[in-house]
């Protein structure tokens, strides 16, 4: 069953408000996922909606809090703006110390909804798009046109000879069983699909699969006797064991429906005395009840020879009057051994088995009171200790499904961004990538699936050692967690070559393939393309046991593809006639090519590998979220358990290697990458000596002598020189002390260290710390810098580092004392006349909020900038310090360089500084800037007990409380609430 939304159920309680004042946030409401939206109309949210619209930083959200609220109203947080004076503190509050200002909400319900949601590039309107829709839709019409004459059975002849003994249809069987409104998700549909011959076996014979059952999730196992008697062919045994495997790794109760003629005799050979064949289905049922997972058979037809072992050994046992049996021996058996005539009915019908023999617990009159008795006997089972529910509220994705068709094809030679896919699956479409600027050619990170989160790995190309580190070092992530996996596997393997061999890629695999394996969490693959060679087992194919695995119509799985096998056959054989002294015509090249291409591309189709069980069920690319719902809620119905790994092979120097590829650079030897990343404390550890770890080399006649004290420094001035030069031609208009700020704040140890631990310094780095510091990592980065050479240093100042232009505050980097008085000497030196601010609009002090908008007129007529503020000074000095912004050219337009053009631009020409303020202001303007460091994050509970201390022993408690005026809303200390989150003097609106 897919949990869905309770219409209009709250998404919290609210303190204080009643349910009709609150917001009902579930999956179909517009405002499901915005912040601000917990209360209707309140002055608090007033409040916070407006400082939200002042506030510049990107990352930032403000949340209403039940406790901020709680702690406000009763007067913790009352003129806190006026006490700090009082005490001489600084006025000021920095960003980091709003209480309800936050990146990880503590109060709030929804933590998926603070992860952005994935922005889509598909133009379904596109050439291309309509060609992959097309062909996508042709196969899955193909699928639907198998699923549905599968679903008749054995054939319309059959199924009336079924009914007109009383008897309902497997299917109805199973329909009747499971909740009503609640789904059935049905395994291996496609089991033994032209695996007979001319003998067609439908659904092999046994329909399984995954349905709530009085509330209880639960493996349903249903004969179709309309199918060869119900009788087991090789297939029906594998299928009836890959049910029980999932009862046992799932901890689900097991459901037979029993209406089977036992084993099929004629392929005896294949199903009798192996390990997996018939016998292992009772072995299964003792092992599994005694785990404690609930069997229950329901006799429903014939239970015949080894089959009468199914309710002889389950829990509980229900048989049908009239129609169930259970014998070792049928009645031609007895009289040929015994010559005793007797009925089926006589001889282990339900009169018998539930009043003498004791075989069967309950006795039903049809299949309909049989299906009631059990359902009844599952409700007596219980909940399961431990099971975790999904959540009860969750999005729907942004996306149709629909367009997967058209995004992704039949035609696996196409490439595509598989973010585009997970877009379509996830709730909300909400995607919060791990890593995602290393090892580009696997994506990883965290989403929701119907409220229950999970880790995905899904395939962008070709894995590269960065890849497998990234998705080891996922998976080690989740499992620290416990959180699930999903696999969406496109992978043709991994990369190939001497260089690719070089970097250690067996090894970087064989940590990805060991991960995989040894994760003990739920773990789920569907195959939405291609699954080829060891690119299989990394990413969870059938040999590493996921949970369930699915296949889309226009998947792929072989060894390697048809072409590429049959380009290997061939020139083996070239080559053996060339030993030979014999040539190897274009015929014999074809006549062996062709067989091949043709084998590879029947076996590696999804039928072929559904039909032998390789996997769970061929399924609809649409239908996709809905059945990983399904199958994620039936592996959560027992805790996670820990996960232990194995061990990890590794080996510094091809880190190294593989690092100076990634950052472009595999022309720099290993020794001068090793230099770099060594800082001089590493030199002070005693294991160096002895036997390094971690990141350390693990020989002493690896670790080196030298350290990057002297590199830092080199990389230190050409980091500098390339900023200033890249931002002097960019910003020809800015003073050089604004160019020179905005340069200190992109080669900052934060910002470095962001940077370093994109590309894995911090992995690499060897110092005595651990974790190391950004410090650290930042001096790191810097030493790089200078043993990499000039043109790869300016390629990767621009690729990494130039970027982060985007999230700068330009307006906190040069934060001016006095920016009207140095705005009033710029516009004179240009040769304005006069620069007056005006009022353009005032909400009056008596409002209860009151502000005021100012602009900045040059020569009265040409407004400079303009802004708006709590009082005339803060608007004052907004106002200029955005008509600042605008001399220099800094607008909201203005368009830096990145990329290949930025590369190729020269350097040089910008390396003249741009003016100086002193040269064009007067001697006596101000031109310091705010002591930005002094702000301090405010301590509420330190300024709250120094003033209960020091203050209310002076002026008294505060009265203020219910003091009202007729333009307020709320008290006057409700109103100086906004004082906790007045923003800093120099911030643009």
């Amino acid at each position: 069953m897919l949990l869905e939304p309770e219409q209009n159920s709250p998404i919290t309680k609210v303190t204080g408000k009643t349910l009709e004042d609150s917001y009902n946030l579930n999956s179909e409401d517009p405002n499901f996922g915005k912040p601000l939206r917990f209360y209707r109309s309140d002055t608090v949210l007033e409040m916070l909606g407006s400082v939200s619209q002042r506030l510049t930083s990107r990352t930032t959200s403000i949340q209403a809090c039940r406790f901020i609220r709680a702690r406000w109203e009763r007067g913790y947080y009352k003129d806190l703006y006026h006490r700090r004076q009082l005490l001489g503190a600084d006025p000021l509050i920095h960003r980091s110390s709003y209480p309800n200002c936050v990146r990880s909400h503590h109060c709030f319900g929804g933590v998926a909804q603070q992860w952005s949601p994935i922005e889509t590039a598909v133009d379904s309107s596109s050439q291309e798009y309509q060609q992959n829709y097309a062909q996508m839709k042709e196969v899955v019409d193909d699928l639907r046109e198998k699923v549905a004459k599968i679903t008749e059975g054995g054939g319309e002849k059959a199924r009336a000879l079924h009914k007109s003994r009383g008897k309902m249809l497997a299917r109805e069987r199973i329909n009747a069983l499971i909740d009503p409104g609640t789904s059935f998700l049905e395994l291996s549909q496609l089991a033994g699909y032209q695996s007979y011959g001319k003998e067609e076996v439908p659904a092999g014979g046994i329909i399984t699969g995954i349905g709530t059952v009085a509330g209880r999730v639960c493996i349903i196992v249903a004969n179709d006797a309309t199918v060869k008697g119900g009788t087991y062919y090789p297939i029906t045994v594998k299928k009836h064991l890959r049910a029980q495997e999932v009862a046992r790794e799932n901890g689900l109760p097991c459901i037979y429906l029993v209406d089977s003629g036992g084993a099929n005799l004629p392929r005896q050979a294949d199903i009798f005395a192996d390990r997996e064949h018939f016998g292992r289905i009772f072995y299964n049922q003792a092992t599994l009840s005694s785990q404690g997972i609930p069997q229950l058979a329901v006799v429903m037809g014939s239970c015949t020879a080894g089959g009468a072992y199914v309710p002889a050994m389950s829990d509980q046992a229900i048989i049908v009057k009239g129609n169930g049996t259970v014998f070792l021996g049928g009645p031609p058996l007895v009289k040929a051994a015994t010559g005793e005539e007797i009925t089926a009915e006589e001889l282990g019908g339900a009169d018998l088995h539930c009043s003498e023999s004791g075989v069967t617990d309950y006795y039903a009159h049809s299949d309909a009171h049989a299906l009631h008795l059990a359902r009844n006997a599952v409700a007596g089972m219980g909940q399961p200790e431990g099971a975790l529910k999904f959540a009860e509220h969750f999005e729907e994705p942004l996306y149709p499904a629909e367009e997967l068709f058209g995004i992704v094809g039949a035609n696996l030679k196409k490439t595509y961004d598989v973010r585009e896919v997970i877009a379509r699956v996830v709730d909300g479409s909400r995607f919060d990538e791990f890593k995602e600027r290393y090892g580009e050619t696997l994506v990883t990170g965290f989403a929701n699936v119907y409220g229950q989160q999970v880790g995905i790995l899904a395939n962008n190309g070709v894995l590269f050692s960065e890849s497998a580190m990234k998705g080891a070092h996922f998976i080690e992530l989740c499992c620290q967690r416990k959180i699930p996996l999903l696999f969406l596997q496109n992978i043709t393997g991994f990369m190939v070559g001497r260089d690719a061999e070089a970097g250690g890629i067996a090894k970087h695999g064989a940590k990805l393939v060991t991960a995989v394996a040894c994760a003990a969490v739920p773990k789920i693959t569907v195959l939405i393309g291609g699954s080829y060679g060891a690119g299989n087992y990394g990413m969870c194919g059938r040999a590493y046991s996921p949970r369930f695995l699915f296949m889309w119509p226009n998947a792929r799985i072989s060894v390697m593809g048809g072409e590429q096998a049959a380009n290997v056959l061939c020139t083996v054989q070239q080559d053996k006639r060339k030993r030979e002294g014999l040539e190897w015509t274009k015929e014999e090249d074809e006549a062996l090519r062709r067989p091949v291409e043709e084998k590879f591309e029947k076996e590696g189709h999804p039928y072929f590998a559904s039909a032998r069980l390789w996997d769970d069920g061929v399924i609809d690319p649409r239908d996709t979220r809905r059945v990983l719902g399904l199958a994620f809620q039936a592996t959560l119905q027992r805790p996670i358990s820990e996960t232990k790994f194995g061990v990890f092979r590794m080996n510094y120097a091809s880190e190294v290697y593989a690092f100076g590829h990634r950052i472009g650079a595999p022309e720099v030897q290993s020794d001068e990458l090793v230099k770099a990343l060594t800082c001089e404390s590493f030199f002070t550890r005693s294991d160096v000596e002895e036997g390094a770890s971690g990141s350390a080399p693990s020989h002493s006649s690896d670790v080196g002598t030298g350290s990057n004290t002297e590199l830092v420094e080199k990389g230190r001035g050409v980091l500098s020189r390339m900023l200033l030069s890249y931002l002097r031609s960019h910003l020809p208009l800015a003073p050089e002390e604004f160019v020179q700020a905005v340069a200190e704040q992109l080669s900052s140890d934060e910002q470095l260290s962001n940077i370093g631990k994109h590309l894995g310094i911090d992995v690499l780095i060897r110092t005595a710390e651990h974790p190391a510091s950004s410090a650290s990592i930042a001096n790191a980065f810097r030493a790089l810098l200078a043993v990499i050479g000039e043109q790869r240093a300016k390629v990767l100042v621009i690729d990494v580092i130039i970027p982060q232009l985007i999230d700068v505050d330009f307006a906190d980097v040069f934060p001016l004392r006095q920016p009207l008085a140095v705005l009033t000497d710029l516009l004179v030196n240009e040769g304005a006349k006069e620069v007056e601010p005006r009022i353009l609009r005032s909400a009056g002090v008596v409002s209860a909020q009151p502000v005021y908008v100012v602009g900045i007129y040059k020569d009265k007529s040409e407004l400079v900038g303009q802004s708006a503020g709590e009082s005339l000074e803060i608007a004052t000095d907004m106002a200029a310090r955005e008509g600042l912004l605008r001399l220099w050219g800094i607008t909201a337009d203005r368009v830096f360089f990145f990329g290949r053009k930025a590369v190729e631009a020269p350097l040089d020409n910008s390396s003249k500084p741009n003016y100086y303020l002193k040269d064009r202001c007067k001697p006596s303007t101000d031109l310091s800037l705010e002591p930005v460091a002094e702000a301090e994050p405010l301590n509420v509970v330190e300024v709250a007990m120094r003033y209960r201390e020091r203050v209310e022993a002076v002026v008294g408690k505060s009265y203020t409380k219910r003091l009202r005026h007729k333009f307020s809303r709320g008290s006057l200390a409700k109103r100086s609430f906004r004082y906790l989150v007045k923003p800093k003097v120099y911030t643009v609106s």
